[in-house]
């Protein structure tokens, strides 16, 4: 899997991955004998994985970096996305939505399958 760096501590060794799935987030730990002397992801960069789920937790194995920087502007982007758009419509505030069309018939004669000429 393809994932851009949102969170990491090199010190401890772990890291928050985006997954390219849109898919739950997934979490990566160094095993104890490495901690501090891995890769040091950054916040943006991209990373490829192996990923398993645990307890419900997707897991990251084996990160190697794809790209530095690639994405740095990504948690930033996160953060401020726009809350006001989750909040409900208020009274004199209409918010844009789709146009409802109906579906009219065209008058004219009705043409038989030949399913129903048999019945």
């Amino acid at each position: 899997m393809i994932g851009v760096v949102l969170w990491s501590d090199n010190s401890a060794g772990k890291a928050v991955f985006w997954c390219e799935d849109q898919g739950d987030l997934a979490y990566y730990e160094e095993p104890a004998i490495r901690v501090g002397q891995g890769a040091g992801f950054d916040t943006g960069d991209m990373v490829q994985f192996d990923v398993s789920v645990h307890r419900k937790l997707r897991i990251a194995d084996n990160p190697r970096l794809v790209q530095e920087k690639a994405a740095s502007h990504l948690p930033e982007a996160l953060r401020q996305d726009n809350p006001a758009a989750a909040e409900p419509e208020t009274e004199g505030k209409r918010q844009q939505g789709a146009q409802i069309i109906p579906f009219t018939t065209k008058p004219g004669p009705r043409q038989f399958r030949a399913a129903q000429l048999k019945a």
